[in-house]
């Protein structure tokens, strides 16, 4: 590779950076080392050790660029959700369709990589990358299922402690399916009506009834259509009028 030159220092660690995660996915935390980082780089190991006096330092700036990005603003329009039956549905519908919207580009590959190279091996990357916003999410999900139950939206709600990550877990599962340029499952549905069935499924599993369901669907601007299934009857669908975006970025 060619080495890198005339940077500033900035640019450097970026470039530094940029290299390293791809090394830490292919060999792990433990398998790496600083002579594969700097070869990845094109520097000399004297010149990322300048940089970043050790590998688990490289790998703590890693972690943190990745979760920063974007952080602020997902914070914020996290926190202007209202605690209710339709601030549940518009945290699930938005993580959902932020998540699954569209398939994962090479930036997606590699954090979903180091995510699950982690789990295999320390758990550290994972672990700092869920306290931010995913762990506010949660949260969130939380303060929104209580109010929807006080409300009488909720049919045998499961925990409010677990619903948050049940939710994220079974979201990240179906999107690590999707990692591999050819996807492991080939799902028979488009795209959209897949994240409808998935956010469904998952609504209806953390106990929110039907009826509420639809009404603070209605209320976040996605109209009831019919729609014809796979056996050609006709039945209803909750179908977004347009994008309603405001999902927290992780």
């Amino acid at each position: 590779m060619t080495p890198i030159r005339k940077m500033s220092k900035d640019q450097r660690q970026a470039a530094i950076l940029q290299a390293a995660r791809k090394v830490f996915v292919e060999k792990g935390f433990h398998g790496t080392t600083s002579r594969q980082l700097a070869e990845a780089a094109g520097v000399s190991e004297a010149l990322v050790f300048k940089h970043f006096p050790s590998k688990e330092a490289l790998y703590q700036a890693i972690l943190r660029a990745t979760c920063k990005q974007g952080g602020d603003q997902a914070m914020e329009q996290l926190e202007s959700v209202e605690p209710s039956t339709t601030g549940l549905v518009r945290l699930v519908w938005e993580f959902i369709s932020h998540i699954l919207g569209s398939g994962p580009d090479e930036e997606d590959r590699l954090l979903f990589c180091l995510i699950l190279r982690s789990l295999m091996e320390e758990g550290e990357f994972t672990r700092v990358a869920l306290e931010g916003i995913p762990l506010r999410w949660v949260q969130k999900v939380r303060q929104c299922m209580e109010a929807a139950e006080q409300a009488g939206d909720m049919s045998r709600p499961i925990h409010p402690e677990l619903a948050g990550w049940f939710v994220h877990h079974w979201v990240s599962g179906v999107m690590i399916h999707s990692l591999p340029c050819q996807p492991v499952i080939e799902y028979p549905l488009p795209r959209q009506e897949l994240i409808h069935q998935v956010v469904w499924f998952c609504l209806r599993g953390l106990g929110l009834r039907e009826e509420a369901i639809v009404d603070a669907f209605q209320r976040l601007g996605i109209e009831c259509r019919e729609k014809t299934d796979s056996a050609g009857r006709e039945s209803d669908s909750l179908l977004p009028e347009e994008d309603i975006s405001l999902a927290p970025g992780f």
